[in-house]
């Protein structure tokens, strides 16, 4: 038995045999040697009875500590400290090593310490396959870690460096925690707290016949397990019934230990007669002693104590075991057992132990590769225990199908999310990406291990391709009746590839290994045909479909098909097979299972609860069958060698190759055949002839195509799409480079030397042209078009050529520009597909009319019929050297024929139906130059080239995209400022009026619009800004299409913006809300401001706005609608226009003339009149239909119809006749103009300048002002907005200044009594012989004009009954008759009026509304009764106050309990601000004089603000009534549940303090009706107080009060602070999570991230410079 004495003894060996090599004799060193010896050895003799101290090693979740538990005051010191989730741990004491188990990170680690418990790095022992590593055990006899897993139900061993790892028990667990070792015994013990709770015993070995339960019994929840090896007894405790209990290692003579004041034990440990534990509820660590009964607490405090061991050499004690010499013989693991040999030899998971039982073999020899989306797994099939493996590869995303090359032991696997296929080792090594262009969604991939090449489907390209295993010489094999192709298996041995198809029809084919002898095996009662797999012993592909859930078979042709599998398959995605057996992945049931591929029966689950399961393969990993003629020197071609059935195999040649007349070598041809059908684009070799597919996807419906020689890429049209498009010449990178503002592009031309693309437009009548990647367009030709169609270029001579198939059919030809345009040839018929022969100078081009191929020069004359005779339906041609190529739509053939006459005609292809296109691929068909090859040609956007002639060499001139204006240096360009758009519901176009030689139209390049509702445009930054009607969102854009952002997001429930205007120098855009009849204000990146009308009897609809005098008019889309004008400054209103008006479908404003337009659909006119409504009259009564709307540009007002399709435009001052801008324009939605704006006016964009919601531009100086939205006021610094006191129902509320609420008989009196005089504002004018009057309607207030007979008529006209206040100010009229009483009378218990009206419900309320302003009159007889109540207050107040302040000290103590010498009690939290001098403003005391600027003091105790939502504005809190002193109660289980709560934090017993106040001091009973008794100019606001604040203690909020402010003592122990749900039980996050169930066991470690009253982390204790030879 040694101990750290006896280290010290081998130490000194070890320092006299050094002294040796020092020259000293070897006599002398042994005798020194033995004397020192002898005399340690009387010192440890000695001193063997001095008590040691104890340490104690334990994980505090974040950070691993050690202590000195001997001493009274302990100080725990951290060893490691920044830990994620740390759990268990153990530790080897002879090297000073400690491991731990991290659940945070799922890993097992290890770090070494020294002597003064300083560090070196921690290393990583376990990273991989394990999820909730709760127990760890360390064997210190043969250096092995054990541990649980309580996720994957494992017990795993391995060595210290965590090679050789094996799984020992993987069945019957469910949940297995806490684990011990007695390595001396070669035993073994863990506790499970699954559905089952017991505890079990086994050899070390894992041997199954040693294993047995020692306690199932009154167990429920073991959490800790611990050994004495003294007493071979073994302690565990038990959380559930709360008490530690022993027994011996047969599970008998079981005894309990401790079983008081034990709130949840978890780990355990012991030395001697002492147990040491944790407890998660007291966050202590605790001790017992067995002999004197006593208990003790350690430490607590801000603890999270975990697992523990006592840090002792005794606890480890050496002893002799069969594995110490060599191993055991062992070739990997050695392992202890409780049995004779009392060891044994065990393999890494999945290597079997071959027949001598000491070797291990070289690995898993039957692998089942497994893909998830973010790791690959191995599975070996030679053990029973189907341990998966992570595979160490990288960069994993999306992982989908997997297979794996038997040959050079590779594995493959693609990712959908990153694109790529890729392929490494088995062991993370020399990984690669071998396809990564080009590949959208490659589901499948199948490797042919013979020709060394590798097959794909990808769903996102349709195709089928392969290459060679390193990606090279890629070749596209199958693209036509391809819809959605998935799964993929290969046959070389036979030359098949079979593929499915879950398309419309779906289906499993077969072709050869080259595409060939294409056929479909099967195409019944299929749906979803995810899996494939091929039976090469038998000959037979099998098949999962996840739609029928069936797992069938058949022969390769697809005859004798079978059923294997028909039953609990809900969705089956991988599939493979492998000897006797099918195996399937399964997404809905999570798992992999297995079944005999004959019988269907020995189903087994191989793998259960694994989610994101996707491909499966299954290998021998050293079984290499079959072979072919590939198999030899790749069959002696140059690139892919393809077998194909019966000894057959090909040559091929990957894209942009063909291949030689050897048929072996592929070449880069010189020339080749292009042509285009309806989708697709081909290649013939002029050689072989051979056709080939270019491989572009998504390709709907072309008609015409061209290329560029230097960048190797092929331009096309689609106009099916209405696009205009390009890629590489292999497919790949493909662009839309036009896709608006076309509609019909029926044919172009690439001008390779300036890089500009032409097109013709045969249904917009155009020939435009623009930069190759589409920038830059601009519409060269419009005028005098009636349907062009082909188009042809020469670049080196700068002339253009096109077809004109109008009633007169011509050619014409222009310079590149569109200038010098005149016609070449008439009266030809319809002439296609022109070509110019470059060598020849001649024009080519067929007449479908005719069938006749005719030439001519490049002027039109020297016309030559070419082919005439035999001619059947030619369609298109080409020419190349000495050959026209045609092809010939009725006999279906590509032919050619010398070019001059006609003879030699040959048969290119045969069988090719419809070939729109045709064009020969050579260097030779694009040559020439011109000066815009160069810089192109100093231009800013387009370089054009012109022909040259005798007085000058061939030039070239710049031009601009259109609506742009060429600058004076004929070079660069600048954007228009004035124009129009115009929305449709998918587009938006901009109209130049203003231009002559320019198109007026062009659509903006901007992606995704749909459903355009209207639109405005921000001339400060050129953005445009729409409503997205079906997402009620607002947008925004680029003028250009880059920038898309969005300012209003989508929400249908509360937002639905129907119209929408901006202001560029604001800064803001207003909208009009359909669904909240609203208008709002929104700045422009989308910061909400607030409402600016928000009346419910109002329908704001239509806007339009006049920025330059801040008026905002708009539709009233009431019955009948009105026009109504708002200033934005200070938001007030007024009606233009109410008469007359039956159906305003537009509005609109001239911000030049100041003048309003709006057009009456009902009555089909247009009318005018002032911004003040003034001098209205009718402008158009021509016919006007429905215009949606219109919009003033220079003389003119634009409007739109969209019945009519049409934009039209009348003048705007003078009534004159309609005059059609653009007609046939489909689903027209708005019309906007654009122009010039003033850019120096900028204090708005700084800071919104100082304003915080609405700045205003006054136009009249530059200068600005701040408003503000409705429901707020300008506060006193006239940049600030603030919530205003709430004014009741009967009072109106100012706009601006101090005074906020007064009453609303007040307004339109002709007396001002808001500050800002807006209580005049907007009043009716009444004559002499009427008065101002408050009626009421509905919920809302009207100030009206009445007549005076209807004074003092006994009946009340206006709201407050003004009209009928005859009696006097402090008298009451009764209701019958004309008698006055005193308004103290009334509601005196007494009937004073004769009808009894004195003492009605409605007569007392006014009353009380009257009283208080009559206290300070001369009724001096109520005196008296005034003083008593005063009196009778003061009293109350005092008692409350007395009984506050006893509540408030109560709830301020606490029971401390005794927690040990080094308790650290949790205290408040200290709040953000100082408690004791928390003085605030209160702005709503600034509205009087007598307390502008008064600050209260607010109590300390009411300071503090566990949450930022508690801790808002104390004014504007909402009120909670009934609010109480304890406002958290104790949330308890409601009945004994198995599963305890998630954490203590549940229990949310803590003191709230709730204080209220006021927020609106119109709500004041004693203020409500505060006014004068005499009405007067000057201001009538009165000053006001709050309510007190309730105290701590009282149960009610003060009655009147607005806002209750929650104030919570500590921060902790709140749901708010942990982030928790509210839901205390939470779902199972999967089926087999059943730990927080009711019949499931305790929390885990994991969930004890959670059990924590500190949400925070207790900070790292110092580290002393501790002795460590205390240690033992």
């Amino acid at each position: 038995m040694t101990d750290q004495r006896d280290n010290d003894c081998i130490c000194l060996k070890y320092k006299c045999h050094k002294s040796s090599s020092i020259g000293l004799t070897t006599d002398y060193i042994h005798i020194k040697c033995i004397y020192l010896l002898v005399i340690l050895c009387i010192h440890i003799t000695i001193t063997s009875g001095v008590s040691r101290p104890t340490y104690l090693l334990f994980a505090n979740r974040k950070d691993i500590r050690l202590l000195n538990s001997d001493n009274q005051r302990p100080n725990a010191s951290v060893i490691m400290n920044h830990l994620e989730e740390a759990a268990a741990l153990d530790y080897y004491f002879k090297d000073s090593i400690i491991f731990w188990a991290d659940i945070g990170l799922e890993m097992i680690k290890g770090i070494k310490i020294n002597g003064s418990l300083s560090q070196d790095k921690a290393f990583t022992i376990i990273q991989s396959g394990i999820v909730s590593p709760d127990g760890l055990a360390c064997d210190w006899l043969t250096k092995k870690l054990y541990w649980t897993d309580s996720e994957t139900n494992r017990i795993e061993v391995s060595d210290f460096d965590g090679v050789n790892r094996k799984v020992l028990f993987w069945k019957d667990l469910d949940q297995p925690r806490a684990i011990a070792l007695s390595p001396k015994d070669g035993l073994m013990f863990w506790t499970d707290w699954g559905e089952m709770p017991k505890i079990e015993r086994s050899s070390m070995d894992g041997e199954s016949i040693t294993r047995t339960v020692l306690v199932k019994d009154n167990i429920l929840w073991p959490n800790g397990l611990t050994i004495d090896y003294e007493a071979k007894r073994v302690y565990w405790a038990e959380a559930k019934f709360n008490f530690i209990s022993s027994m011996d290692f047969s599970g008998s003579n079981q005894k309990v230990v401790v079983s008081d004041n034990m709130p949840h034990p978890f780990a355990i440990t012991m030395i001697h007669d002492i147990i040491y534990w944790t407890d998660w509820t007291t966050k202590a660590i605790h001790s017992f002693n067995k002999n004197t009964r006593q208990r003790r607490r350690i430490i607590s405090g801000q603890l999270s104590p975990m697992g523990i061991h006592v840090y002792s050499s005794q606890r480890q004690l050496p002893s002799e075991t069969p594995c110490d010499q060599e191993n055991g013989g062992c070739s990997h693991l050695c392992l202890l057992s409780s049995i004779s040999p009392f060891y044994s030899c065990g393999c890494p998971t999945g290597v079997q132990l071959l027949s001598d039982l000491k070797t291990c073999a070289t690995g898993p020899q039957e692998i089942l590769f497994l893909a998830r989306r973010v790791d690959i797994r191995r599975i070996s099939l030679d053990t029973p225990d189907f341990t998966d493996v992570i595979l160490p590869l990288r960069h994993i995303k999306h992982a989908i199908a997997v297979d794996f090359d038997p040959v050079d032991k590779m594995i493959y696997w693609t990712d959908d999310e990153v694109h790529v296929i890729r392929r490494a080792y088995l062991n993370g090594s020399h990984q690669e990406d071998i396809v990564a262009t080009e590949v959208h969604h490659p589901d499948g991939i199948a490797i042919d291990w013979i020709a060394h090449n590798i097959y794909w489907t990808d769903t996102g390209t349709d195709r089928i391709e392969v290459a060679r295993l390193n990606g090279t010489f890629r070749k596209i094999l199958l693209t036509e009746g391809l819809e959605e192709p998935r799964a993929i298996v290969v046959h070389p041995i036979e030359g098949f590839i079979f593929w499915s198809d879950w398309g419309t029809k779906p289906k499993i084919e077969r072709a050869a290994l080259d595409g060939t002898q294409r056929s479909v095996i099967i195409n019944r009662d299929l749906v979803w045909p995810n899996g494939l797999a091929i039976d090469y012993d038998l000959s037979k592909i099998y098949w999962s479909d996840a739609k029928t859930d069936k797992i069938e078979k058949s022969n390769f042709d697809g005859s004798e098909r079978k059923i294997i599998v028909s039953d609990q398959i809900p969705h089956v995605f991988g599939f493979t097979l492998l000897n006797d057996y099918v195996y399937w992945s399964d997404w809905q049931k999570r798992s992999i299972e297995r079944v005999h591929k004959i019988t269907g029966q020995q189903r087994e689950i191989i793998v259960d609860q694994l989610p994101d399961l996707m491909g499966l393969k299954a290998v021998a990993v050293n079984r290499i069958i079959g072979t072919n003629p590939c198999a030899v020197n790749n069959g002696n071609c140059s690139h892919l060698c393809l077998y194909r059935p019966k000894q057959n195999y090909v040559c091929a040649c990957p894209m942009g190759y063909e291949l030689s007349t050897d048929m072996q070598t592929c070449i880069v041809p010189e020339a080749f055949l292009l042509f285009s059908r309806k989708t697709d684009i081909h290649r013939i070799s002029l050689a072989s002839h051979h056709l080939d597919i270019i491989p572009i996807a998504g390709v709907q419906e072309t008609t015409s195509f061209d290329y560029h020689l230097n960048d190797n890429r092929i331009y096309w049209t689609d106009v099916k799409l209405k696009t205009i498009n390009r890629s590489f010449m292999n497919g790949s990178n493909i662009e839309h480079i036009i896709e608006y503002g076309l509609e019909y592009p029926q044919s172009l031309a690439v001008d390779w030397v300036a890089n500009n693309v032409y097109w013709t437009d045969t249904e917009f009548n155009r020939i435009e042209v623009s930069r190759l990647d589409g920038h830059y367009r601009k519409i060269l030709i419009w005028k005098d078009l009636e349907n062009p169609r082909s188009i042809a270029l020469s670049p080196g001579e700068g002339l253009m050529f096109w077809s004109d198939w109008s009633p007169i059919a011509r050619i014409e030809r222009s310079a590149l520009d569109g200038t010098q345009r005149h016609v070449i040839a008439n009266n030809i018929g319809k002439a296609n597909s022109l070509t110019i022969d470059y060598s020849e100078h001649r024009l080519y081009w067929i007449d479908i009319e005719s069938h006749k191929i005719m030439s001519s020069s490049l002027d039109g004359n020297n016309r030559n019929v070419i082919l005439k005779e035999s001619l059947r339906q030619p369609y298109t041609l080409t020419v190349y050297q000495n050959y026209v190529y045609w092809a010939d739509w009725e006999t279906n053939t590509i032919e050619k024929a010398i070019k001059s006459n006609g003879l030699n005609r040959t048969q290119i292809q045969t069988q090719l139906d419809y070939v729109i296109d045709l064009m020969v691929y050579h260097n030779s068909r694009q040559s020439g130059w011109n000066p815009c090859a160069v810089n192109n040609g100093g231009c800013d956007h387009l370089c054009l080239a012109l022909p040259g002639n005798n007085q000058r060499a061939n030039t070239h001139r710049c031009l601009c995209s259109s609506h742009y204006i060429l600058n004076d240096d004929n070079k660069t360009c600048s954007a228009p400022q004035s124009f129009l758009l115009y929305s449709q519901r998918n587009a938006i176009t901009r109209l130049v009026m203003d231009t002559i030689i320019d198109a007026p139209d062009i659509t903006l390049p901007i992606h995704n619009l749909k459903n355009i509702k209207a639109i405005t445009y921000d001339s400060y930054e050129n953005v445009v800004i729409w409503i997205d009607s079906r997402t009620s969102a607002i947008k925004r854009a680029n003028i250009n299409g880059t920038g898309m952002g969005v300012i209003l997001p989508a929400s249908q429930d509360t937002n639905q913006p129907f119209d929408i205007e901006v202001d560029p120098y604001s800064r803001v855009i207003y909208w009009s809300c359909s669904h909240s009849n609203s208008i709002n204000a929104t700045r422009l990146d989308g910061t909400n401001i607030g409402a600016i009308v928000s009346d419910q009897l109002n329908r704001p609809r239509t806007l339009s706005l006049h920025y330059k005098k801040r008026f905002l008019f708009w539709v009233n889309d009431i019955s009948p609608p009105k026009i109504e004008r708002l200033s934005i400054l200070g938001l007030i209103g007024t009606t233009i226009a109410e008469s007359k008006l039956d159906e305003v479908s537009a509005l609109t404003v001239d911000v030049d003339l100041d003048l309003i337009y709006w057009a009456e659909s009902s009555r089909q006119i247009i009318e005018c009149s002032t911004l003040d409504g003034d001098n209205r009259h009718t402008i158009s009564q021509s016919s006007i239909m429905h215009p949606i709307s219109m919009v003033v540009f220079d003389n003119y007002l634009y409007l739109i119809e969209r019945e009519q399709k049409v934009i039209e435009r009348i003048h705007k001052l003078a009534e004159s006749g309609k005059e059609t801008v653009y007609s046939r324009i489909p689903n027209l939605t708005d019309i906007i103009s654009v122009t010039k704006i003033n850019t120096n006016v900028v204090s708005c964009l700084t800071d919104n300048g100082g304003c915080s919601h609405l700045c205003i531009i006054l136009h009249t100086d530059g200068t600005h002002k701040c408003s503000c939205p409705n429901g707020m006021i300008l506060s006193n610094d006239e940049h600030t907005c603030i919530t205003p006191p709430h004014c009741s129902s009967d009072q109106f509320a100012c706009l601006t200044g101090n005074v906020h609420c007064i009453p609303i008989n007040w307004r339109c009196d002709g007396n001002p009594e808001c500050q800002d005089k807006s209580d005049e504002l907007n009043c009716p004018k009444c004559l002499e012989n009427q008065f101002t009057c408050v009626t009421k309607s509905g919920d809302k207030y009207k100030t009206q004009c009445m007549d005076n007979t209807l004074l003092c008529d006994s009946v009340a006209d206006c709201m407050d009954g003004f009209d009928e206040q005859c009696c006097g100010w402090d008298h009451f009229k009764c209701k019958s008759g004309r008698n006055c009483v005193n308004i103290y009378q009334v509601c005196d218990q007494k009937n004073d009026c004769s009808d009894g009206s004195d003492e009605s419900q409605l007569s007392c309320r006014h009353k009380m509304d009257r009283m208080p302003l009559e206290m300070n009159t001369s009724h001096n007889h109520q005196k008296p009764m005034y003083i008593l109540v005063v009196l009778i207050s003061l009293f109350v107040f005092v008692v409350l106050f007395l009984l506050m302040c006893r509540c408030r000290k109560k709830n301020q103590t606490y029971d401390e309990k005794d927690y040990g010498a080094n308790d650290m009690l949790m205290s408040p939290q200290r709040p953000l601000t100082s408690q004791s001098n928390d003085i605030r403003t209160n702005t709503l005391l600034s509205g009087s004089e007598n307390t502008l600027g008064k600050r209260m003091t607010i109590n300390g105790n009411f300071g503090i603000c566990p949450t930022l939502q508690q801790c808002g504005d104390t004014l504007y809190e909402r009120n909670i009534t009934g609010a109480s002193s304890t406002s958290s109660s104790i949330q308890n289980y409601p009945k004994e549940t198995l599963n305890p709560p998630p954490s203590p934090v549940t229990d949310q017993s803590q003191c709230n303090f709730d204080g209220s106040s006021s927020s609106s001091i119109a709500h004041s009973r004693s203020s409500k009706y505060a006014i004068l008794q005499h009405r007067s100019k000057k201001n009538r606001w009165i000053n006001r107080s709050r309510g007190p604040p309730p105290t701590p203690c009282s149960t009610d909020v003060y009655e009147d009060s607005d806002t209750a402010i929650k104030y919570t003592a500590y921060y902790d122990n709140t749901q708010a602070e942990l982030g928790y749900d509210s839901d205390p039980y939470p779902p199972p996050p999967t089926p087999r999570s059943h730990y927080l169930s009711d019949l499931s066991g305790p929390p885990s470690p994991v969930t004890e991230r959670s059990y924590s009253n500190n949400p925070y982390p207790p900070p790292p204790s110092p580290v002393p410079e501790l002795d460590t030879s205390e240690i033992t």
